[in-house]
């Protein structure tokens, strides 16, 4: 009988986390299936509206593909909430947050792993109604203008190192805080650039008004890579429900390629769950994301996360004040529960 004292992890990270940590059964190559019993209730506890980022999850939701996992799906968005706080309570099954999220949480003492990304890079930019020509070259066109920062310190973090890797000074630049619609304020005001918000509902949202955006990806800007959304449990029970978090990512690969088959169909479910954004907007956007976000390594499942960009991208949020450690950060994931990873989990045809 196997004891699989850790959670899966890849190249010399898995090593180490070895002698650094001890977490949940279940590592090694042995791919038997194991069939469902009954329909289990997961809540999973989001930050956001639904929208094109979250898409992967509505479209399992609406077409079925958590039910043959034996799963009752209840997506719960709690305007003001913290998924991460419901998921520690007991309160949700599991959470989508971003890695920065995570990354802060476990610096915090929280025990939470992230067991796949639903998007696997930053869809944070520099985002800007200048031309295409003025904005070549990234932050420098930022220079004496007045840019709109998202709330809390990743944004300022970004910016930060958008202008370090241009060499202007921050004072040369002045920060408003955005309150409400990231397009509207750029409309609206005399704000240059915003930085910290998903750039593809932004461009979307300001093409339909007729406006053309400029997008800077801060991953082109000097932020290391990282991941827009993750799905994340708690350690405890990823000791002992391997099979429900298994069923959940192969349930949701399917969203995710039903996605990319009919994005159109996505678009209306996605504003089915959030009416405010509208289907044309949520069509633009996935248009603009997907070419970004598609998998393109056939040996790398959907929900694929680099340990080392990870901890890569631990040591930036450490260096940006944003962490009091970073020496776990690409120990705060597992590919133990990806579709083809560890003991398979039979959810249907």
């Amino acid at each position: 009988m196997s004891t699989r004292p850790e959670l899966r992890r890849r190249g010399a990270l898995a090593a180490a986390c070895l002698t650094a940590a001890v977490l949940c059964a279940g590592c090694g190559s042995y791919h038997a299936k194991t069939a469902l019993g009954p329909a289990r209730p997961v809540t999973v506890a989001v930050g956001s509206p639904a929208s094109a980022p979250y898409a992967p999850l509505y479209e399992a939701q609406a077409n079925g593909d958590f039910e043959r996992g034996a799963m009752r799906i209840t997506i719960d968005h709690s305007p003001g909430g913290n998924p991460l706080a419901a998921l520690e309570s007991g309160s949700a099954t599991l959470a989508v947050v971003s890695e920065p999220a995570l990354l802060a949480a476990r610096d915090g003492g929280a025990s939470l792993v992230a067991i796949g990304a639903l998007v696997g890079q930053p869809l944070d930019g520099i985002v800007t109604l200048a031309s295409a020509a003025h904005q070549a070259s990234g932050a420098t066109g930022l220079r004496g203008r007045t840019v709109a920062v998202g709330s809390g310190a990743l944004g300022q973090a970004e910016l930060s190192s958008a202008l370090a890797s241009t060499h202007v000074a921050a004072s040369k630049v002045r920060t408003v805080a955005l309150h409400g619609s990231a397009a509207a304020f750029l409309s609206s005001t005399r704000t240059a650039a915003t930085i910290g918000f998903s750039w593809p509902i932004i461009a979307a949202t300001l093409a339909k008004a007729g406006r053309t955006a400029t997008v800077v990806a801060v991953q082109k800007a000097g932020t290391p890579t990282y991941s827009q959304l993750v799905v994340v449990a708690r350690v405890g029970e990823a000791h002992v429900d391997g099979e429900l978090l298994r069923a959940f990512l192969q349930s949701l690969t399917r969203g995710e390629r039903a996605v990319a088959e009919n994005p159109g169909a996505a678009a209306a479910t996605l504003a089915t769950a959030n009416p405010t954004i509208g289907a044309g907007i949520e069509r633009a956007a996935l248009a603009r994301m997907l070419p970004l976000v598609a998998p393109t390594n056939p040996s790398q499942p959907y929900g694929y996360q680099n340990p080392y960009a990870w901890q890569a991208f631990g040591l930036w949020m450490r260096s940006h004040g944003l962490l009091k450690q970073s020496a776990d950060a690409g120990l705060a994931i597992t590919d133990e529960f990806l579709p083809g990873q560890g003991a398979q989990t039979q959810t249907g045809a």
